[in-house]
């Protein structure tokens, strides 16, 4: 059975985690902290999340987020004021690419949840989210799918549609994201969901959660601290020990008082995410993938995926 989280916003929320897939599959510590950051933002609505949606018993499976919307609403989110009833969003990190295989796997499960859950064609959308404005597969639906790509009022969002509705088939109502481009105000932790944070910018997030009782705000910006950490090791230029004293004492302050320091010893945050690295490699190795296409996914050296 496959690994499967349920997080239910009516009147509490609840967690269900069923047993653990008999084959390891990768997934990204990411799609976590993504999905975590939707939790967040949605609270006060009547919705049903799932992770790893699971369409069938076997063998199909949709490892990206399904939000199905309890009451007839507008989420007042600039990035999800698009949702209707039923909508799958795909959600690429730092170290993924959102290409064109990707864009037709993520169509095909969608047409399956519809039949599977006899979901309305007009009552479903998708909607993708990459940090990084996917260029190729931009070029491939203009130029080879002949579809529209249409810059919303808002910065950072793209509608996805066809050139012409009555010679092309119609295609679901989607969205493309690029979370490095967002600009609206309460966009701004979908953005956050990065690996390249400046240490500047990190005194920022800690300066936003200083005196909120937001727990859930607070996990999602520890989680995304520990993430970045690794990119202020000592002695680096632009770390904590080149800054300013003043600066740098009140952020060790804030660290220490939020136990952030100890959490990312403990946790061993760095080793985490290479073995992360390591894992999904050996899943792309026995998937068929070439060396040099995983090593430009993972970030890892072609000879260490060789030696594999």
């Amino acid at each position: 059975m496959a690994k499967t989280t349920f997080i239910k916003h009516k009147t509490s929320t609840k967690f269900d985690v069923s047993k653990k897939a008999e084959l390891p599959r990768p997934r990204s510590l990411w799609t976590d902290i993504f999905t975590k950051v939707l939790t967040m933002l949605l609270r006060g609505y009547k919705v049903d999340i799932f992770t790893e949606y699971e369409l069938y018993k076997k063998p199909m499976r949709i490892d990206i987020v399904v939000i199905n919307l309890l009451e007839d609403v507008v989420i007042e989110n600039t990035v999800m004021k698009f949702f209707k009833k039923h909508n799958i969003v795909e959600f690429k990190g730092p170290k993924d690419t959102l290409n064109i295989r990707a864009f037709d796997r993520v169509l095909s499960y969608f047409y399956a949840y519809l039949s599977q859950k006899s979901a309305m064609f007009d009552e479903s959308t998708i909607t993708f989210v990459t940090v990084r404005r996917p260029e190729k597969l931009i070029r491939v639906l203009q130029k080879e799918r002949k579809y529209k790509i249409i810059a919303s009022e808002s910065q950072g969002i793209y509608y996805i549609d066809t050139e012409g509705r009555s010679t092309v088939a119609r295609i679901p109502a989607m969205q493309l994201v690029v979370s490095s481009e967002l600009s609206a105000e309460d966009a701004e932790w979908i953005k956050a969901v990065r690996d390249d944070w400046t240490l500047e910018y990190g005194v920022e997030i800690l300066e936003k959660i200083e005196d909120t009782a937001n727990s859930h705000l607070r996990e999602v910006a520890r989680l995304l601290w520990l993430a970045n950490n690794i990119n202020w090791e000592e002695g680096d230029v632009g770390t904590i020990n080149t800054m300013h004293p003043v600066l740098r004492k009140r952020l060790k302050k804030m660290i220490a008082d939020y136990g952030w320091e100890e959490e990312a010893r403990q946790e061993g945050w760095e080793k985490g995410i290479e073995e992360e690295r390591r894992k999904n490699a050996k899943a792309m190795k026995a998937e068929g993938l070439d060396a040099n296409t995983i090593a430009k996914i993972t970030g890892l050296t072609v000879d260490d995926i060789r030696r594999m």
